[in-house]
């Protein structure tokens, strides 16, 4: 019998070994611990994602109850419900100014590095990718952004409490921590707004249909998937850059930067899978599903599969085509996926300038997490000397 525990160590500090051995000896197998059919292929993950008259991101088409603390966003609605809310973000999103939110990204980054620059190490995770991710979106938002280290600890209370069906004990902090997060934004209500995102879907819920509570939820959703993303996806995508000789130096070629961006995006990405609902019986590889059952599409294995990825476990910043599950995929993709690939290129871009080539200060540390996978730690230096062993 297969067993996946994303929480084991050996996991946490490389999940792809494992990976590899579910994607050949157990491609779609039923796990007691998640209390779900899990899948692990790319072809039966896209699946997965791209058939929403199957599988259910709103569980209540598959006969579940909405959990009584459920406020349902685009990421837990299907169509028709998802459609007119998707619609009115999407369309707010593509009117912002994204070159200027780029750019501010790029300065705020060089800030940052000329800070850190005499350092003898710094924790890239804490001082960059989170102050850095914050600001970006909060501008989007058009907020003004809170404390960065205050937020972050709330931030990493809700990821964990998406981990609570393995863990029950983060529950408790992950509501508290939404409980505060709830009062910070219950301020941008009644603080003077600002042009940004948050002020064209309040301004346009009435004309699309959409309710002010379902923008607020909407809004969260945005605010945090932005942040604890983008987090993962930078420091991810650092971490693999230091530990690829040469591969920093490379992406100076204009030519390679979005190429580059996504298979950073793919060898390591953040979010390591979703769960959908099943709403009819049907088949994954032969393997019977019922209504109602879960399935859980690993993310992190589907972007190793090497039936969809030449060389899997190489980093090749020239790879196309390259269409990755890191941030979902579809109508439900991660909500956080435009501010990850531009604060991404940020980071390189202003890495490729710093006064001498980064290198890792000691081995990164992670937290235990099943469903966001970054390094909690991740200790760098801009001078020249060896890493700690």
């Amino acid at each position: 019998m297969s067993d996946y525990d994303p929480l084991d160590a050996a996991t946490v500090a490389d999940p792809y070994p494992v990976y590899e051995r579910l994607r050949k000896n157990s491609p779609v197998f039923w796990s007691e611990r998640f209390g779900s059919w899990i899948v692990t292929r790319y072809s039966d993950c896209h699946s997965v994602l791209s058939d929403v008259d199957v599988f259910a991101s709103d569980w209540r088409r598959a006969g579940h109850e909405a959990p009584p603390t459920a406020a349902l966003s685009m990421q837990e609605l299907d169509p028709p419900d998802h459609t007119p809310v998707r619609r009115l973000f999407t369309t707010a999103l593509r009117d912002q100014d994204l070159d200027a939110i780029a750019a501010f990204a790029v300065r705020d980054t060089a800030v940052v590095f000329e800070q850190l620059a005499d350092a003898p190490s710094f924790d890239f995770t804490a001082e960059v990718a989170r102050p850095v991710a914050l600001q970006a979106v909060c501008r989007l938002l058009g907020v003004d952004p809170p404390p960065v280290a205050a937020f972050a600890e709330l931030s990493d209370a809700l990821v964990r409490g998406m981990d609570a069906g393995l863990l029950p004990e983060v529950l408790e902090p992950a509501m508290a921590a939404r409980g505060r997060i709830n009062e910070l934004m219950a301020e941008w209500f009644t603080a003077h707004r600002r042009p940004g995102l948050l002020t064209q879907v309040l301004h346009g819920a009435g004309a699309a249909g959409v309710t002010e509570d379902a923008v607020w939820n909407n809004v969260r959703v945005l605010f945090l998937a932005g942040f604890s993303t983008t987090v993962g996806a930078a420091a991810n995508a650092v971490l693999a850059l230091l530990e690829h000789p040469g591969a920093l130096e490379r992406l100076r070629d204009p030519a390679l930067l979005d190429s580059g961006v996504e298979e950073l995006l793919r060898y390591d990405g953040p979010v390591q899978g979703t769960t959908r609902a099943c709403v009819d019986t049907t088949k994954i590889d032969g393997v019977t599903v019922e209504r109602g059952q879960l399935v859980l599409a690993l993310f992190g294995a589907a972007n190793r599969d090497p039936e969809r990825f030449a060389s899997p476990d190489e980093l090749l910043l020239d790879r196309h085509p390259n269409r990755h599950l890191s941030l979902g995929w579809g109508p439900h993709a991660c909500s956080g996926a435009l501010l990850a690939r531009i604060i991404i290129r940020a980071l390189v871009q202003q890495l490729l300038d710093a006064p001498a080539p980064p290198r890792l200060a000691a081995p990164p540390v992670r937290v235990p997490r099943a469903t966001l996978r970054y390094p909690d730690r991740l200790p760098v230096t801009f001078q020249n000397a060896e890493p700690e062993r």
